[in-house]
């Protein structure tokens, strides 16, 4: 998951970054963070698309209201959070369908439970790749994703309507997908736990398939498991 946190305060985004680490290590959610302060613009500069941005409304070079149009250009399912002492701007805000407005200083309670109901979204949300079938490409729903098997170079994606093989690599691929709900239980093994049938310690079902958990991932994945299966 990218997140990306934008406010001219550096103590803001330092104590923000801190706490939502701190909420994605109790969830076990990997999470990569982008951090942007003395130049907010920064931002649109050098990455590409984030799930989660924290954002301030008023900084320099670039207000929050113009920041956030432009992110949601790049990914329309981002998730919006503003942060800010300025609550003159929530009507504005509220018309870029913003995920949550917290006003500073920043209640941590709030700030949790606003990540709860994100966690929750992105877990209902349905976002399509596409996949090579025979030579065309396929629109498939990530949810309709069971697993995805590495074999040599071979990358096989299995889903509720077939199998199909996916033309870039197994690290690509993932990339892609959120890893709110997909783990990677074995290094050929990526697995979309909606789909899960039947869980052990050692190993998982998905339909009649056997998937073995990797020994040095079978205590994170089972915090990871129930973790999940608490949020349901």
């Amino acid at each position: 998951m990218r997140i990306a946190i934008c406010d001219d305060d550096i103590k803001c985004v330092n104590d923000l970054k801190l706490h939502i680490e701190d909420y994605m290590k109790k969830h076990h959610i990997n999470a990569e963070f982008f951090t942007f302060s003395t130049r907010p613009r920064a931002i649109l500069e050098n990455f590409d698309a984030f799930d989660l941005a924290f954002l301030d409304i008023q900084m320099p070079e670039i207000d929050g209201i113009t920041l956030a149009k432009e992110l949601k250009k790049r990914n329309s399912k981002i998730i919006l959070f503003f942060v800010t002492a300025f609550e003159e701007y929530q009507d504005e805000a509220m018309d870029l369908q913003i995920f949550r407005f917290f006003n500073k200083p920043l209640d941590i309670n709030r700030l949790y439970a606003g990540l709860d109901r994100a966690m929750e979204f992105i877990n209902k949300s349905y976002i399509d790749i596409f996949l090579e079938n025979e030579g065309k490409q396929i629109r498939v729903l990530i949810d309709d994703i069971k697993y995805i098997r590495r074999e040599n170079r071979k990358n096989t994606v299995f889903t509720v309507n077939g199998i199909f093989n996916a033309g870039i690599s197994f690290d690509k691929l993932i990339e892609k997908l959120p890893n709110t709900f997909f783990y990677l239980v074995h290094k050929s093994f990526y697995v979309n736990i909606h789909h899960i049938t039947e869980y052990g310690y050692k190993e998982i079902y998905i339909d009649n398939t056997r998937i073995s958990v990797a020994t040095r991932k079978q205590a994170d994945f089972h915090k990871y498991w129930f973790d999940y299966v608490k949020r349901r």
